[in-house]
């Protein structure tokens, strides 16, 4: 059975929650606006050959190293077609491809554009397959999910890094500790689901 953990947050967007040091209090525009929110949270990373070993559980014949071999020459692969201009489509997934990433305020004289100084980096990006045999469009893939408050786990479980979790109550409002702000504003989020960047990304897609 599938479980999504999550911990509940209390934040508001737009503003920081802060104490004034000489009265002790929280911002009163935060006691105001915060809501509490729910926030994904990961127990592991699988690598590469973590994710072998896993497809090995579900009675592949192939040995890990065979498996791993396959997946990386598929990542090799993957980005050798993105850098051809070229969308990758995983069906049951969804589609991987690139936009570029912009210095703040663009050109404003055609004549002076140029790509070396404009482009930034390049991001990778992926757009869910929404496909009616196998959508995983956000609100489709929330189906799937059973969701456990990690405050059930038993004590001194251990977790790893929170991902970013949604609400779609509050117009897809994310919460993420580590980047962007409270509005959904990463600086990774991109195309219609969001993702991170190929090496040396940076600035708008």
């Amino acid at each position: 059975m599938s479980k999504i953990i999550y911990r509940k947050v209390r934040t508001a967007p737009g503003v920081k929650q802060y104490l004034d040091e000489e009265k002790t209090q929280v911002n009163p525009e935060f006691e105001t606006s915060s809501a509490y929110y729910a926030k994904a949270v990961s127990i592991e990373t699988l690598n590469m050959r973590g994710m072998a070993k896993h497809i090995l559980s579900h009675g592949s014949p192939y040995t890990v190293d065979v498996v791993m071999g396959v997946l990386e020459a598929y990542r090799n692969c993957l980005i050798e077609q993105l850098l051809e201009s070229k969308k990758v489509k995983i069906e049951g997934l969804g589609t991987f491809y690139v936009t570029i990433a912009n210095k703040e305020g663009g050109e404003k004289d055609l004549k002076k554009f140029n790509i070396n100084s404009i482009a930034t980096g390049l991001r990778l990006r992926f757009l869910p397959d929404q496909t009616e045999e196998e959508n995983i469009s956000s609100k489709e893939f929330l189906k799937k999910a059973n969701f456990i408050d990690v405050a059930t786990l038993a004590k001194g479980a251990e977790v790893e890094t929170e991902e970013t979790g949604t609400d779609d109550n509050n117009g897809g409002t994310e919460i993420d500790d580590n980047e962007g702000d409270n509005n959904g504003n990463g600086g990774n989020t991109g195309g219609n689901t969001g993702g991170g960047g190929l090496p040396g990304s940076g600035g708008e897609g």
